[in-house]
């Protein structure tokens, strides 16, 4: 049996494969860091806020809070670093070296390759937010289906992804000024404080508002989701979110009979004929056994921590 089945059943309920150990691991260790330079940033930002001193002495003061706070950032960057090597491994491995094998590889096929892999933005993540937006102004009832990855969560990753850079770049350049000051001009430094610190703030913002909304308050997963910690997401979430890549799934695994309808809001009359014939409110009959999947979706090309 594979590693990771794309479906696993528990207690006659279904659950869908979306992360392995390794990209767990990784968003554990970017979301404590994250946590960590917030709190310890955040007070040389507000400095006249009244809170400041004393979120700032819970990091040890002017004497320890500046160091909790460059050690954080390195282990960030280090994690950042590793992760760039890990999508460039799944690319290599997943995709360059079979087309390869296959004799099929040319740079141009292969661009196309990468520019189909699930995580990367294209037109129907465009369709999707113009559709979200008539169906929320009542222009039509009909809800867009996502796929493996929905915008939204391309947004929640891409979106952090580049602010790394602008971080990471500024954090280094402030934390060795005085190197960087004899190759740079002084008033780069100036720069990089406020490109730091502004971009710190947004992704603060972003992440504690948007993502923990979307991924841990939201009503269909209040009071937290748990995909992050156990890699499979519920049957009912993956027909609210993913309804697309879950037909997909439950075809590949032999479970066709047991495909559910789309769950919440309007959809298109064509996902009716993926309803149980007893209609919606009927429940599926149950599988008698696992599956047998050995397909590893992450390597499939996505990479989302």
């Amino acid at each position: 049996m594979a590693k990771y089945p794309r479906i696993k059943i528990i207690n006659g309920e279904k659950y869908f494969f979306r992360f392995d150990l390794d990209l767990r691991i990784q968003h554990i260790i970017l979301a404590a860091t994250v946590v960590i330079l917030v709190l310890s940033g955040m007070p040389l930002k507000f400095s006249d806020a009244f809170w400041s001193p004393y979120l700032y002495a819970l990091f040890g003061g002017i004497t320890m809070a500046p160091t909790v706070h460059k050690i954080t950032g390195a282990i960030m960057l280090l994690l950042f670093s590793y992760h760039i090597f890990w999508i460039f491994k799944v690319i290599y491995n997943d995709h360059y070296l079979p087309m390869k094998r296959e004799g099929t590889f040319t740079k141009g096929k292969f661009a196309m390759r990468v520019l189909k892999l699930p995580m990367v933005p294209n037109l129907k993540d465009l369709r999707d937010v113009i559709d979200l937006m008539k169906y929320l102004f009542y222009y039509t009832n009909v809800r867009p289906d996502g796929d493996e990855y929905t915008w939204k969560e391309k947004f929640d990753y891409w979106a952090p992804f580049w602010g790394m850079f602008i971080i990471g770049a500024s954090g280094l350049i402030i934390w060795n000024k005085e190197f960087f000051t004899q190759v740079i001009p002084g008033e780069f430094i100036n720069f990089c404080l406020i490109a730091h610190s502004d971009e710190a703030l947004l992704a603060g913002l972003f992440l504690f508002i948007w993502h923990w909304y979307n991924v841990h308050f939201s009503t269909s997963v209040f009071p937290m989701g748990t995909v992050f910690l156990t890699g499979y997401l519920s049957e009912e979430l993956m027909c609210e979110e993913h309804y697309e890549h879950y037909v997909k799934v439950m075809k590949a695994e032999g479970y066709e009979k047991e495909i559910l309808p789309p769950h919440g809001g309007g959809h298109a009359p064509s996902c009716s004929k993926h309803a149980p014939k007893g209609g919606p409110g009927q429940s599926p009959p149950e599988s008698p056994s696992g599956t047998q999947s050995s397909e590893h979706l992450v390597k499939e090309g996505g990479a989302a921590v």
